[in-house]
């Protein structure tokens, strides 16, 4: 669409003529873009290293626990492979300790039938009941080793899973910026993906002040795409913040010369919506 034709779209809708505003009442307009609820996901890894496979790329589409990316893993698959072995070791040390405290075990009651007949000496029996303790501590000690074992095997598996990237939901990867070779840190977040998340379209804009306390949550809109004035869409006001300014970065400067607004979250509920591109600007027109 030529450009003088877009901006008299974008001045029909914010400016109505009177016969427009009779076939639609209006109390607010707005402009904003297509986005995604809950916003856009940022991919970073969780393990520093150099990346050693890139699975995807722009465009492609990922389902929810797919792996993206994989940090290379040398290191942590030998201390993994040292943890198995350290948990066999003590998993046989636990073997054998219950062998001897099965036998232990019998020893005493074998004598004790013998003792209760005065056919032993006291002491054998004394003895006896000391190897059973020993023998039943050393059991637990031999437990508790390969319960230890067991663990730092745990936690040198979920290093190796740590170093694979993956899609934490269903999407779409709009920027790939993780090449094979390039270092990771944990020190500065860096961006691997950029994944646009299989949600809800919506539109967030800014409504300004002489329209706040006219326009709430629950009002409907009618939508229109500057690029496209053939695409019309139907939606509803999601949630206004109670801030002017963009949320999270402080109030807006009282002394400013341009008029304040809030954001303004608006849904799209037409099944067109998919079409949408991320970005796009629309028009919408709040009705009372």
């Amino acid at each position: 669409m030529p450009l003088l034709s877009r901006l008299a779209v974008v001045l029909t809708l914010l400016i109505p003529s009177p016969l427009a505003a009779q076939q639609e009442e209006w109390i607010a307009a707005i402009r904003g873009t297509v986005d995604i609820e809950g916003g856009l996901m940022r991919l970073a890894a969780q393990r520093e290293g150099l990346i050693a496979e890139v699975l995807v790329n722009e465009g492609d589409r990922v389902t929810a626990g797919q792996v993206l990316a994989r940090i290379d893993a040398s290191e942590a698959e030998l201390q993994t492979r040292t943890a198995e072995l350290e948990f066999e070791q003590a998993r046989l040390q636990g073997e054998i300790a219950s062998m001897r405290l099965r036998h232990a075990e019998d020893e005493v009651a074998r004598l004790s039938s013998m003792a209760a007949a005065d056919a032993i000496p006291r002491k054998d029996m004394d003895a006896a009941n000391r190897a059973l303790d020993l023998a039943r501590a050393e059991a637990d000690q031999a437990r508790i080793a390969a319960a230890l074992a067991e663990n730092r095997l745990a936690v040198a598996r979920l290093d190796i899973a740590a170093r694979e990237v993956r899609a934490p939901v269903a999407g779409v990867i709009l920027r790939r910026s993780a090449r094979v070779g390039d270092a990771t840190t944990t020190n500065t977040v860096t961006e691997m993906f950029l994944l646009a998340p299989d949600g809800a379209r919506v539109l967030k804009g800014q409504l300004t002040e002489q329209f706040v306390g006219q326009v709430r949550p629950g009002q409907e809109a009618s939508l229109m795409s500057e690029r496209d004035g053939d695409i019309a869409l139907r939606g509803r006001v999601l949630r206004i913040a109670p801030i002017f300014g963009t949320p999270g970065q402080g109030q807006a400067n009282p002394g400013q010369t341009e008029a304040n607004s809030v954001e303004i979250v608006i849904s799209i509920d037409d099944e067109a919506a998919r079409d949408l591109i991320l970005g796009e600007r629309l028009v919408a027109r709040i009705r009372p």
